[in-house]
């Protein structure tokens, strides 16, 4: 399916239109049901009812990811609890349980696959939230990863290299490639440590000028990290929530297709000017 595009409409709406297996990778950051009046509605009422109209955009996104994909709903404290267990349903997501083994015979029908709950990620900011003086600092935000089949698509990342690691490796080939040797032979340094699922990373500074002045935008760096984690180049990403666009900017920039969705303007007209500007 033709990818690269902003649809001005409900997430819910437009998912319909959309046929199965068309997104290989779904990030969202809906509303968090802050009560507080933006450009858009945010506010639900109580947990229950945002949960009930979270349910069926989530039913339809499951629906167009691929059978490797992978959906990465981003939320807060106010509704991580009652989000992640409503992941569990959509995606089918068997909790343990101790059962005596059925026998099998020739005629049982194959069990349906079912999804799986890849990580909790936290991403710690550090920027903001510094008024609270009852309570400690509220500085990171969760990002809950689900993916449609044990087969989803993963990319091992890693972090800068140490000190201490660059000491080790202290060669250099001809290539550039650090190396240590050890009994004779040559060991390459791979890179810093594997990816964790606490994510120092930044909020957008005030003067930044990656802010596009939308409220909830989140930066291009978290985007580019979740993208190379779960993707890879000529994928399909779909944002139901695209706000500022920061996904489609990413995706553009790595080469991968997109598709934004959002029912304000305001989302629509900032996404579609960032997108227009990596043309030039």
């Amino acid at each position: 399916m033709a990818s690269d595009y902003l649809i001005h409409a409900d997430c819910l709406t437009a998912l319909a239109d959309l046929p199965e297996a068309t997104a290989h990778l779904i990030y969202l950051d809906p509303p968090f049901n802050t009560k507080v009046k933006r450009d858009y509605d945010d506010n639900f009422g109580s947990p229950q009812d945002y949960v009930a109209y979270m349910r069926p955009r989530l039913a339809e996104m499951a629906r167009v990811l691929t059978p490797n994909g992978s959906l990465f709903f981003h939320c807060d404290w106010r509704a991580s609890h009652y989000v992640k267990l409503m992941l569990d349903e959509v995606f089918d997501v068997a909790i343990p349980q101790k059962r005596t083994p059925k026998p099998k015979t020739k005629t049982q029908d194959p069990k349906p696959v079912r999804g799986v709950f890849v990580n909790e990620i936290i991403w710690h900011y550090g920027l903001g939230a510094a008024r609270a003086k009852r309570q400690l600092l509220t500085k990171h935000d969760v990002i809950f990863w689900y993916a449609k089949s044990p087969n989803y698509t993963f990319n091992m990342l890693r972090g800068e290299p140490t000190k201490a690691m660059l000491a080790k490796y202290c060669h250099v080939a001809e290539d550039g490639r650090r190396y240590m040797m050890s009994y004779g032979r040559k060991y390459y340094l791979q890179g810093g440590k594997p990816l964790d699922d606490v994510w120092e990373m930044p909020s957008i500074a005030a003067t930044s000028g990656e802010r596009t002045g939308y409220p909830t935008q989140k930066p291009l760096a978290l985007l580019q990290r979740i993208i190379n984690l779960a993707s890879n180049p000529n994928e399909v990403m779909l944002d139901p929530f695209c706000g500022s666009g920061t996904t489609a900017v990413a995706a553009k920039q790595l080469g991968r297709g997109w598709i934004g969705i959002d029912q304000s303007a305001k989302a629509i007209e900032t996404a579609k000017g960032r997108i227009e500007k990596l043309r030039i």
